[in-house]
């Protein structure tokens, strides 16, 4: 019962998303986190119950074993040490650790996040345990969405995106404001939706062979109805990181699937190359017509957005080199802005931004507030995903080519799935860090990044444990 128990409150943790208390001073965020991480917490006490009164002498050791010597697992760890080594050093180490209502980003959330993986890698031991969670997630998704439909119909208690306009319902969705759902940031729903994009792709390529039609049309319309509103979102950071998850997935794809799905993903990918420049070859008509997703094509490093994040990354970097080591502290960038303030921000007789606590690039954000070591073993988690990504299929391709190993006959998928999911499985970080270069992550991402990495690690050990 208390392993179920904990298993509910795990699938019930990602509904922290569509959680908006209007009555608070940042109705989009507190409500957010105080679901999130009381489901962790509930989680967590549950499962130790399940260890203390209902699990077999051992077992719990057992599951843990499985995982503590994995790559992901370890960098992982590493990364939310390193985090919370640099709530020590922090400037401001309360700050650092207990973050604030506007952003809830500390040491604490953090925690809560190494928690949230954690339970996970131990808790989750079946496919059909993840295939489930990845569908809740689909769910949530739907709901963070509908919250901002009903807002934009006007409904009283739901908040719309500002600039919505007093127009008919179809007129304020394709309107100039960008969509915004329940994450209170139109560019949280790009990121957000990159991933359940990818939780759609994986049932669908995962079901069984004779599944019914509807399913499968329903996985299809699911990735159209996010990608409409994706596109809705206008985040052009998003865009870029789709882009360059698409042609990692196509590229990956046509060098190592068999000979037949080869064919099928280049001709997939030149119809993207088509499309993509008949796009960009009218970009100023539709830019001019102010097309739903327009902005997309309105690229250039010249605009002030880009110009303010460009400045705001020379501050993040004197910061850095002030503390190079843990650097300021998690929740500590507004005192690097604010020393390292380049006056260009501030244009008189405009209205610009001329104040930032983030410095709107993970790269930069982890550079000035965690330092190198921060930096480091953040991109150490990505380091050794890869690692056991290519370990696994190098070992897959061993043991298919070795006529002495005998493999169980529900160890090895299908060699279309196996290569669908393996492009999957290469192409979301891909689209994730493009994406985060220009962002930074909050808990509709973080959630859905930690809850990738707690799955890959799964599924790269899959195998092996199956083996084993």
């Amino acid at each position: 019962m208390f392993l179920k128990l904990s298993k509910f409150f795990l699938y019930a943790s990602v509904f922290s998303v569509v959680v908006v208390l209007s009555s608070t001073f940042f109705p989009f965020i507190g409500g957010k986190y105080y679901f999130f991480r009381t489901a962790i917490e509930l989680a967590l006490i549950s499962l130790l119950l399940w260890w203390a009164f209902e699990a077999r002498d051992g077992e719990l050791e057992k599951r843990f074993a499985k995982i503590l010597d994995k790559p992901i697992f370890l960098a992982v760890s590493a990364f939310a040490l390193a985090f919370l080594l640099a709530c020590v050093f922090a400037d401001d180490s309360a700050a650092a650790f207990w973050s604030n209502y506007e952003r809830g980003e500390g040491g604490f959330q953090m925690l809560h996040y190494y928690a949230f993986f954690v339970l996970l890698t131990v808790v989750f031991e079946r496919r059909e345990e993840w295939t489930r969670m990845f569908q809740v997630s689909l769910v949530a998704a739907v709901g963070m969405i509908m919250y901002g439909v009903v807002a934009l119909l006007g409904v009283q208690g739901f908040i719309a995106a500002p600039g919505s306009g007093d127009g008919g319902f179809w007129s304020r969705l394709f309107s100039n404001a960008r969509f915004q759902g329940s994450l209170g940031n139109p560019a949280y729903v790009a990121p957000y939706l990159i991933f359940s994009m990818f939780y759609a792709f994986y049932l669908w390529f995962m079901r069984k062979n004779g599944s019914r039609l509807l399913l499968n049309l329903g996985y299809g319309a699911l990735i159209l109805f996010f990608l409409t509103f994706f596109v809705l979102s206008q985040t052009r950071g998003g865009f870029l990181g789709l882009v360059a998850g698409i042609a990692a997935f196509f590229a990956y794809v046509i060098f190592s699937a068999e000979q037949k799905i080869k064919k099928r993903a280049g001709a997939g990918l030149l119809a993207c190359i088509i499309v993509g420049g008949i796009i960009f070859a009218f970009r100023g008509e539709l830019i001019a017509k102010n097309i739903p997703g327009s902005r997309f094509l309105n690229i250039s490093i010249t605009e002030q957005t880009a110009q303010t994040r460009f400045w705001t990354w020379g501050s993040a970097w004197q910061g850095f080199k002030e503390k190079p080591f843990f650097g300021w502290g998690p929740e500590n960038f507004s005192t690097v802005f604010d020393k390292y303030f380049d006056p260009r921000h501030f244009v008189p007789g405009k209205q610009t931004e001329t104040w930032f606590d983030r410095a709107h690039s993970v790269v930069f954000d982890y550079l000035a507030e965690t330092g190198l070591i921060g930096l480091i073993s953040y991109l150490g988690m990505f380091a050794a995903l890869y690692y056991q990504f290519f370990r696994r299929r190098n070992g897959e391709q061993k043991m298919q080519s070795d006529p002495h190993v005998r493999l169980p006959a529900n160890a090895m998928m299908p060699a279309r799935q196996s290569s669908i999911l393996r492009g999957l499985l290469f192409a979301l970080p891909v689209a994730y860090f493009v994406q985060a270069i220009l962002l930074f992550d909050v808990l509709p991402i973080y959630l859905n990044l930690f809850l990738f990495f707690a799955f890959a690690l799964f599924e790269l050990s899959y195998i092996h444990e199956r083996q084993s």
